[in-house]
């Protein structure tokens, strides 16, 4: 292992392993064309192919596998259709071209094998690798070519944990000839074969008959599939000529017309990338034949972000790896971010911090003493510097028993688990520590100083071409801390998976709050969050925490995590503030606190309790986060601060970096005998784009919890109400950038045992992807915790009332209420006494609140919950009483969050400035103005300072002041297409010497005049 250090900063950690082992040492094959493929539900199990054989002669070829991160490898014999190979130099039966991926969670391995012994292309499936026994076999049919197999397994959604399979191959039996197509599955884990796979034709135009061998699939957990080919034109004497093609769907390839989401301008599906380049068929550098190579990548935090990678030219002389970025989803491309002159076998991978990594071999020394150097790349900022690039292999072509052509492959493979790297690729054997610059460990027999192999007796062995692993640890284990994401049960919990394995990321994970300074119960390994707590003094203090773990003991050294807090609204789109906000609603005193690790820790290790106040003008409905970070495992930007999960793009930052933890979950203690009477809880829902757009919704519900809460309905403010089903769909159509919107359940209080958890979770859908979420629960405990809840709730929303208005009764409402709760217990005698007595001025207080805005009615129908309340009273039912008391208290609660909100909100103040990026970038008819450079640069320089926290919101009024004169040029262009854009400035101009809220409305509503300009 070699470590990689910038400065006093560890790079990475890069292991090179040659991957035979040593009773194989004897081994003389030509193991090239190499596949890699990593369980990312377990990184330690890692399957490889090759053209290697089965030493046996069995009539089966093998596979590689290692269940220990690749450190060691076995063979495995299990796939189909070898025959003798007459370039193995023992004649023993092996494959032709073989692929291999596991989905994303289920742990089942795909592949897609060209059998050796008819030459029919033959898809596969094996639950469990590491067992013996063939693989099963899915499809079998003859005439295709080089399949490459893609596979991901569903996450969020109906159809969650599903295996989808895309494998791309050039299929011979095409109308017209030979054309690119991928074979897809959408469940494909366990159905009999061919288990769904059906063939879907990638190329809608003309060709010379046939397209290039090399497709290329590639997924993103969204449903974004890309597909990568090469379009030949000219195809009868070498060089061919044709164009480079990027087909792409956004529904999992589900779809009546599947890949025809991106159009090209000549109308037909598949955006030409390059047109008319030249591939220098069968031609040969080297040793080895080029002409079709290719790799794609698509960023796993942003399915719009896409890197491309294949090689062209005339010659073998000038064969060239060009690599190309699209950020819009495959609609406009760079010129060449890397051109790297006679290269072949290019590879593409980017990690869960989006940092790419470009694997290729090039020719060294050609024509004399010719040498194939493997380089590996990295880039963190899109190739815009020079990237990291180590030479891992730098041997000679020179190929042992094997004079054919083609000793190295037609591909190399390269793979992202998470941070980490994991790539593929054949190399001459010999064993010198010079051939390998960064090192080497071989299993296999070998004596470096004399550079000789050996077999297990020591006697010399022929040098050959090996597969070699390349592993590049971007976090070691032994510094990779992380917050669960979600805990099931007492013995089954996240330990660390980027991506997480689980769609709702944000009820059970290790981020909570109580309303004292200890860290509270842990049952079934769950930590027990308590609502948060508004008002003044100590009334509003709360304390938030979290639990760390890592994934692997240290040899020496302590180490110290620190744990940075954040809080957002309750529901979806919120965005996130934080110490550095300078919200009226809160406030975060202390430093963030730090857990300290030993060298054998690996926790989970509870954080310090973290001391934040609620103010009392807030809502005690809110959402909970943390961002950890560590030596060797830093914070990386963007934080969530000023963002909401998912946003500004479709981004899963939660689910893909585990230093990061959300908890999003509404739960109201019901009781626990069951009542026939309804509690409803509200969630608000806020556009975090900036575009205007339908907030989709997704509701999902087992058909046992639909049963318990029978006749719950969804509400949806201002829209139509709708029965709750085990799966529905609500749609907020129209959601202006930055707007707020609400929606409820009302449920009826079902009948179970204390401690259960009766939940409904919601999630935001754009396209396929759920990129954030919330739940609302039922959770039936005994009376006096549901007294105890419901009177912490009235005091908390009257609290609310005595901040914000001058109303009669309030605050008398608010010492009464605190009266009781200054008591060590309430029976339900006293409280249903409590409740009747208040009633009057309940009242009262609620037709002053109304009154105070009367324009707005009453949205929440807090009226007709006070009506409920009051029959329950007369009924004298104290469970009757607790469920319409909640539903009442948060009909009121949302009632003046919507209140509070239409006088600005600080957490949106980041969201404004990158909408006034984006229209100062996008709109015509502001990007052409003189001083829109001027906008562009300050939005840029505010929101690049607010996401690595080096400044907050403090900095805004300035960010409005420098960029007036801007803003004045465009009112004044703007001024007859929009008559009220002078007016809006006339606003934002005066709010500068406002607060920050009033000033993130005023500038708000100057976006907004802007976004009609736009269309």
């Amino acid at each position: 292992m070699h470590i990689i250090y910038v400065g006093e900063r560890v790079l990475m950690a890069l292991s090179v392993i040659n991957m035979i082992p040593n009773a194989m040492s004897n081994e003389t094959a030509r193991d090239s064309e190499p596949n890699i493929a990593v369980d990312l539900s377990n990184p330690l199990r890692i399957a490889a192919s090759a053209f290697t054989p089965d030493p046996m002669s069995s009539g089966t070829a093998p596979i590689w596998l290692s269940t220990d991160g690749g450190d060691n490898w076995v063979l495995s014999v299990c796939v189909p259709g070898g025959a003798p190979g007459s370039d193995t130099g023992g004649g023993n039966s092996r494959t032709g071209d073989i692929t291999l991926r596991f989905a994303t969670t289920s742990g089942v391995l795909y592949a897609g094998i060209l059998r050796k012994d008819n030459g029919n292309l033959e898809l596969l499936r094996k639950a469990d690798f590491t067992l013996p026994g063939a693989m099963t076999s899915l499809v079998n049919r003859a005439g295709d070519d080089q399949p490459w197999v893609e596979a991901a397994s569903v996450l969020g959604g109906g159809a969650t944990g599903r295996d989808r399979v895309y494998v791309g191959h050039n299929e011979t039996d095409a109308p017209g000839g030979k054309t690119a197509t991928s074979e897809t599955s959408l469940d494909a884990a366990t159905a009999p074969g061919p288990a769904g796979l059906v063939a879907q034709r990638l190329e809608p135009r003309s060709t010379c008959s046939q397209d290039g061998p090399s497709v290329r699939p590639a997924i993103h957990p969204d449903g974004t599939i890309y597909a990568a080919y090469f379009r030949w034109t000219a195809c009868l004497t070498a060089p061919f000529v044709g164009d480079v093609v990027v087909a792409r769907d956004d529904g999992w390839a589900s779809g009546a017309t599947p890949f025809a989401s991106l159009v090209d301008p000549d109308a037909a599906a598949g955006r030409k990338v390059a047109v008319g380049v030249s591939f220098p068929w069968m031609a040969m550098l080297g040793t080895q034949r080029i002409g079709s190579q290719l790799a794609i990548a698509v960023d796993p935090r942003n399915s719009s972000t896409v890197y491309i990678a294949w090689c062209d030219g005339t010659t073998a002389s000038n064969y060239t790896v060009r690599v190309r970025r699209s950020i819009d989803r495959g609609v406009n491309w760079t010129s060449d971010l890397r051109a790297i002159v006679q290269a072949t076998n290019p590879a593409l991978a980017i990690n869960s911090r989006g940092k790419v990594g470009l694997l290729y071999q090039q020719l060294g020394n050609p024509g004399s003493g010719n040498r194939w150097r493997t380089h590996f790349e990295t880039t963190s900022d899109g190739f815009a510097s020079a990237p990291t690039d180590l030479i891992v292999a730098d041997v000679p072509d020179q190929n042992g028993p094997y004079t054919g052509q083609n000793p190295i492959g037609d591909y190399s493979n390269l793979v992202a688990a998470g941070k980490n790297f994991y790539g593929i690729f054949s190399a001459n054997n010999t064993p010198s520590m010079a051939n390998f610059p960064q090192g080497v460990t071989y299993a296999r027999n070998a004596n470096f100083a004399t550079g000789q192999l050996l077999d297990a007796s020591s006697n010399p062995v022929s040098v050959s071409i090996d597969p070699f692993l390349l592993r590049s640890i971007e976090v070691a284990r032994e510094d990779d801390f992380y917050v669960r994401d979600w805990t099931d049960s007492a013995t089954r919990g996240d330990n660390g998976l980027e991506p997480s394995t689980h769609p709702q990321f944000y009820t059970t994970s290790d981020v909570w709050n109580r309303r004292g300074t200890l860290p509270g119960s842990f049952p079934s390994d769950q930590p027990s969050n308590e609502p948060a707590g508004n008002g003044a003094s100590t009334v509003g203090d709360n304390w938030a925490f979290a639990r760390i773990r890592r994934n692997a003991p240290a040899a020496s050294g302590t180490k110290s995590v620190t744990a940075h807090f954040l809080v957002s609204k309750f529901g979806v789109g919120s965005n996130y503030t934080d110490a550095g906000t300078v919200d009226p609603d809160l406030s975060f005193p202390d430093p963030d606190p730090v857990v300290m690790f030993n060298p054998a820790d690996i926790g989970p290790f509870v954080t310090p309790a973290y001391h934040w106040h609620l103010n009392a003008i807030s809502s005690t409905h809110l959402c909970l986060a943390v961002e950890i970070s560590a030596a060797g495992d830093p914070f990386v930007p963007p934080s969530l601060v000023g963002r909401a999960p998912g946003w500004p793009t479709t981004d899963l930052m939660v689910i893909n970096d585990n230093n990061t933890a959300q908890r999003n979950m509404g739960l109201s203690t019901t009781p626990a005998r069951g009542v026939g009477l309804s509690d409803t809880y509200y969630a608000l829902i806020h556009n975090a784009s900036v575009d205007t757009r339908d907030v989709r919704l997704r509701w999902d519900a087992p058909d046992r919890t639909t049963a318990r809460l029978k006749g719950a309905t969804i509400e949806v403010i201002g829209g139509r109400n709708q029965p709750l089903r085990p799966s529905s769909t609500v749609v907020l159509k129209g959601m202006q950038p930055g707007e707020n919107r609400w929606v409820g359940l009302t449920f009826p209080a079902p009948k179970g045992t204390s401690g259960e958890v009766v939940a409904v979770h919601v999630s935001e859908m754009v396209g396929n992807a759920a990129v954030n979420g919330f739940a609302i629960a039922a959770a039936p405990g005994p009376m006096s915790k549901v007294i105890r809840e419901r009177l912490e709730l009235h005091r908390s929303v009257f609290t609310r009332i005595a901040a914000s208005f001058e109303l009669p009764h309030e605050v008398a409402e608010v010492r009464a209420v605190q009266r009781v709760l200054d008591q060590k217990t309430t029976s339900p005698k006293q409280y249903t006494a409590f409740l009747v007595a208040r009633l009057p001025a309940i009242a009262e207080t609620l037709k002053a609140l109304l009154a105070t805005h009367a324009d707005a009615g009453d949205p929440f129908g807090a009226t007709r919950g006070l009506t409920s309340l009051r029959n329950a009273a007369a009924d004298g039912d104290d469970a009757a009483m607790a469920v319409t008391h909640s539903a009442f208290l948060n009909k009121l609660d949302a009632h003046l969050t919507m209140r509070q909100l239409e006088d600005g909100d600080v957490a949106d103040i980041l969201q404004n400035v990158r909408w006034q990026l984006s229209l100062y970038t996008t709109v015509a008819s502001l990007a052409r103005l003189d001083s829109a450079q001027a906008v562009v640069e300050f939005s840029e320089r505010f929101i690049a300072g607010f996401e690595t926290r080096e400044i907050g919101n403090a900095a805004f009024p300035e960010l409005i002041e420098h960029t007036l004169e801007a803003f004045r040029e465009t009112a004044k262009a703007a001024a007859r297409k929009q008559p009220a854009v002078k007016q809006r400035l006339e606003s934002l101009e005066k709010a500068l010497g406002e607060d920050l809220a009033t000033l993130q409305r005023e500038h708000r509503g100057w976006l907004l005049e802007l976004h009609a300009l736009a269309g």
